[in-house]
């Protein structure tokens, strides 16, 4: 039954509307409103036809029994007749209505929905035409009204439309059906022109935005362009720096003093920080770039990996470290592991001195992501820096206290918004922290189609 409802609603859609007008067209939802009008009125008129038929039977109301089936012929035209505009349509719908609408004021009175029917029919054609139509059934409302009144007068009208309706009433009641024609006509087509000029302000800045997102992206794509051939253009100078001081050390060292010793172990390590920079820089620009390739990974498997490659690390402080049952995900496994390796590492690394590390890795299902928790107790962030230790190059001790460039977390977080997440910590001051991450279950990897 349900295909069958839905079999019959595309096809009445089909008929009805117009596939070309843009849903930001106020034409587009006019021609929806038709057909989904056009939709139920035929269950509905032929619910309706059944007590018709019996009350023009029972009355001998010939006329009105013709104008029902003619009506309903013609609504079952609209809806399945190939070959006919949408306008076509619309006008052989409300014409149909027009002629039901005379025929109930002719013999039933007020005991039937007849003045109802060109009020409603008033506002039909304001909602599914323009203005223009609007005004016609103005004046064809006033032209029924004047030739009732007219009826009346001279004495041809109906019995029942004589017996309810004196010329005084019919004036009076007919006044207020036109009043109330002219004020629709005058006030709905405001509305869907204050509904078209939303519309287009919409899509103006619907257009703007998409601009707007086309040029960011086109800025970072240049910017990671940048970075990545900037980082490859400084390596090489970087190289012969280290290179010829190792030389002047070898060559000429007996001859130099502690001083001179001291500016090349100085230039020497500067050059090394910096291509250990360059190359954090390097990977940094990479995530989302290179590390693309989605496949299904086994987390408990990949951290497993991680443990042994930070084995002589775990073993020199003799960590402490405990991993729970972690989920099996698609995800881009290159950038998976330099997140959890990044994290794991900061752990073993940022301890007081002397003090065994206790780390856990520990996974929580949520409705639509898994949540992922690093925890150490180490030397914890004060809360005033949670958010600047996710900044690149970003460092809160010195490198003779820690080792390091602060890229990691930076890596990190990038890693963490390329699968759709977010990540944060909970820390305080010698308290030990946690890193929190999400990772949707059903997350599209942004990526960045740079040839570069």
């Amino acid at each position: 039954m349900k295909k069958l409802w839905i079999t019959y609603r595309s096809f009445i859609y089909s008929n009805c509307t117009v596939p070309a007008i843009p849903q930001s067209s106020t034409y587009y939802w006019k021609n929806h409103l038709f057909a989904t009008t056009v939709v139920f009125l035929i269950p509905l008129s032929i619910i309706v036809l059944v007590p018709g038929i019996y009350m023009a039977y029972k009355f001998s109301l010939t006329g009105m029994l013709l104008s029902d089936f003619i009506t309903l012929g013609s609504i079952l035209a609209v809806a399945f007749m190939p070959g006919i505009s949408v306008f076509a349509r619309k006008i052989i719908f409300n014409g149909a209505l027009y002629s039901t609408s005379v025929v109930m004021l002719h013999y039933l009175g007020s005991t039937g929905p007849g003045l109802l029917y060109l009020f409603a029919i008033t506002v039909f054609v304001l909602v599914s035409l323009d203005q223009r139509y609007g005004y016609l059934t103005l004046l064809l409302n006033t032209l029924i009204c004047i030739y009732f009144g007219i009826a009346l007068h001279y004495g041809f009208a109906s019995s029942i439309l004589e017996k309810e309706y004196p010329l005084d009433s019919w004036i009076a009641v007919s006044s207020n059906l036109v009043f109330l024609s002219g004020t629709a006509v005058f006030l709905i087509p405001k509305l869907f022109n204050g509904l078209q000029s939303a519309f287009e302000k919409q899509e103006h800045l619907k257009n703007k935005l998409e601009d707007s997102v086309e040029n960011l992206n086109a800025k970072n794509k240049e910017l990671e362009r940048f970075a990545y051939t900037v980082s490859h253009d400084l390596k090489e100078p970087l190289r012969m720096v280290r290179s010829f001081m190792e030389l002047l050390k070898n060559k000429y060292g007996k001859q130099l003093d502690d001083k001179a010793h001291t500016y090349i172990h100085h230039a020497v390590d500067g050059a090394k920080r910096m291509g250990d920079n360059i190359d954090d820089l390097l990977q940094y620009s990479r995530i989302g770039r290179k590390y693309t390739t989605i496949e299904k990974t086994d987390l408990n498997r990949l951290v497993d990996g991680i443990l042994k490659n930070l084995t002589a690390d775990i073993k020199k402080t003799q960590a402490q470290i405990s991993i729970g049952d972690l989920p099996t995900m698609h995800l881009v496994p290159v950038s998976i592991k330099i997140l959890f390796q990044n994290l794991l590492t900061n752990a073993l690394k940022y301890q007081s001195d002397g003090q065994r590390p206790v780390i856990t890795v520990e996974a929580k299902e949520k409705d639509t992501c898994w949540q992922f928790e690093v925890s150490d107790n180490g030397i914890g962030i004060e809360p005033r820096y949670h958010d600047q230790v996710f900044a690149v190059f970003k460092r809160l001790h010195t490198r003779d206290k820690f080792t390091g460039n602060g890229m990691g977390l930076a890596i990190s977080k990038k890693i963490v918004e390329q699968h759709g997440g977010n990540i944060w910590i909970e820390s305080n001051q010698e308290q030990g922290s946690t890193f929190t991450f999400t990772i949707g279950k059903h997350h599209i990897v942004k990526k960045n189609n740079d040839s570069v």
